[in-house]
């Protein structure tokens, strides 16, 4: 698949037990002419840009894992719906409030 990432930022509230600062990232990810839409934090190597294997937002905290992440495709398979028209769409949609809250939000997260 190839990764797009619009938007990233690290949760400084936040760090795997390795001492890795979790990233906020909001990201596309586009396979066999499919675009999937993504914000999650996760660890900063699942935002590399290109061709990449996967991405995986689980998080190795002190007492196990953690995960979070927001899914905006509308379905997945058979009939794929991405959750944007285009990704010029998903971009226009970083300049809302919504987009500025739901971020807010996940940089905000904290874990001791």
């Amino acid at each position: 698949m190839n990764r797009t990432v619009f938007d990233k930022a690290p949760v400084a509230g936040m760090r795997e037990v390795d001492g890795t600062t979790p990233m906020f990232g909001f990201i596309v990810e586009g396979s066999g002419g499919n675009d999937s839409y993504f914000m999650a934090v996760m660890n900063p190597r699942n935002l590399e840009e290109g061709d990449v294997s996967s991405q995986c937002t689980l998080l190795k905290m002190g007492n196990g894992g953690a995960q979070n992440r927001v899914i905006f495709n509308q379905s997945v398979y058979p009939n794929h719906v991405p959750g944007f028209p285009s990704r010029q769409a998903a971009k226009s949609w970083m300049a809302t409030e919504q987009y500025a809250q739901l971020k807010a939000l996940m940089l905000s997260l904290t874990f001791s």
